[in-house]
């Protein structure tokens, strides 16, 4: 595959972009030929990815109505993520507004997360921290995106991360998909939210009411083995290599879940 199989440092919306691109270049030189299976292989590459799911379940009907309503179908799943993403980052921007928040600390790499972080810098954040976002890395590519839209920005090892929550004024963190009570994003997040809670620091999760999942999706969710940095160090002979790289995290450590709809 080509829509991001391998990718370990993208968020879900960035996913689900590459995805939708994937299924309108099939469209357009395959029509609806072939295409059951390309959606099943759009949905394996990334399971715990709920908008690459629901973008699957969006197109299966309509697929076998031929190439015009499939297309309609992918243009009004888009269309109502798009306006969902706008109005979380309203909500967000008006949340930093009324608290008066200046700082904000963030892990992983999401899409949804950098477009709320730059409506709050519009409405008055200044800073974040944020750690690597081990074994991928991708909390640098944020801090370097983050560095972008002009806030300060300090980077940490995930270990050292929970210290810096007593600094900021709230935790801000994505969600892949949202299954009810709880929701799945990176392993570490749960630790995190936690941590927060103890330091009286504001936890904000951001969604969007095309991450829901219904329970036989939710079944059908596993979660993906911790992939091992890269290069790979030699381990100790019987010593095994263990985790995985997300997690559910139940709802109710969050106090702004935003973006449920």
């Amino acid at each position: 595959m080509t829509a991001g199989g391998s990718d370990r440092v993208s968020g879900s919306v960035d996913l689900l972009d590459r995805a939708a691109e994937a299924v309108q270049a099939h469209l357009q030189k395959h029509g609806t030929a072939g295409l059951p299976e390309l959606l099943d292989a759009l949905a394996a590459e990334h399971p715990a990815m709920a908008l690459r799911l629901n973008l699957a379940a969006s197109l299966r009907g309509p697929c076998a109505e031929g190439r015009e309503a499939a297309g309609q179908a992918l243009a009004r799943f888009l269309t109502g993520v798009t306006l969902a993403r706008l109005q979380c980052a309203a909500q967000f921007a008006a949340l930093v507004h009324q608290y008066r928040w200046t700082s904000v600390a963030t892990y992983s790499r999401s899409g949804q997360v950098r477009e709320c972080l730059a409506a709050g810098r519009a409405a008055g954040l200044k800073s974040a921290v944020l750690s690597e976002a081990r074994p991928a890395g991708e909390g640098v590519l944020m801090a370097r995106e983050l560095r972008g839209e002009g806030y300060e920005v300090a980077l940490t090892a995930d270990a050292a991360l929970p210290a810096f929550l007593a600094d900021v004024d709230a935790l801000v963190v994505g969600a892949d998909a949202d299954a009810g009570d709880r929701f799945v994003n990176k392993t570490g997040t749960a630790l995190l939210l936690r941590e927060a809670r103890l330091k009286s620091c504001s936890r904000v999760v951001l969604t969007l009411p095309q991450k829901r999942l219904a329970p036989a999706q939710l079944l059908a969710w596993r979660n993906l083995p911790l992939d091992r940095p890269r290069p790979l160090p030699r381990l100790p002979k019987g010593v095994a290599w263990r985790g995985e790289l997300f997690e559910q995290v139940p709802w109710d450590l969050v106090n702004f879940p935003l973006g449920r709809g």
